[in-house]
């Protein structure tokens, strides 16, 4: 499991996402991990888009869709430090193997390059696959 660190001032628990999936021919995952609704927490949002993801899966208030280690990282901020740290990579990932055998002959799927992405809230869990990491940006929050 890596801490993926997109961010440094970010390590702060997320209390909510949202996200938007646009399946055309060219298909767009835009994830928002909802910082700002945590009291005390990051004034801004972070939004992320995935450009041609291969496939999303939401857990919601609970965890084990989808197996994952059973220590992940912390916050590092004292106010914070039970949280789960909410942006992660899960090296070694079964459900990345799984697909790339699936999609991959033999000789590709030694190397193949789908990434296991997994964002954490107080709330639920989204796990991504993409053979790319998305584009990144801190937004103002989006509760009016």
């Amino acid at each position: 499991m890596i801490k993926w660190e997109i961010f440094k001032e970010l390590d702060f628990p997320c209390s909510d996402i949202s996200y938007k999936w646009e399946s055309e021919r060219c298909a767009r995952l835009t994830v928002i991990l909802h910082f700002s609704r945590v009291i005390g927490g990051y004034a801004k949002d972070l939004e992320l888009t995935f450009e041609n993801p291969i496939a999303l899966k939401w857990e919601d208030e609970s965890y084990g869709l989808i197996d994952l280690p059973e220590t992940l990282p912390k916050c590092c901020s004292e106010k914070f430090m039970s949280w789960t740290y909410p942006t992660l990579i899960v090296s070694n990932s079964q459900w990345a193997d799984l697909y790339a055998a699936r999609t991959h002959t033999k000789e590709d799927y030694k190397n193949h390059k789908v990434m296991h992405f997994v964002f954490i809230s107080m709330n639920d869990l989204v796990h991504v696959l993409s053979n790319e990491k998305p584009s990144t940006r801190l937004i103002e929050s989006t509760d009016a």
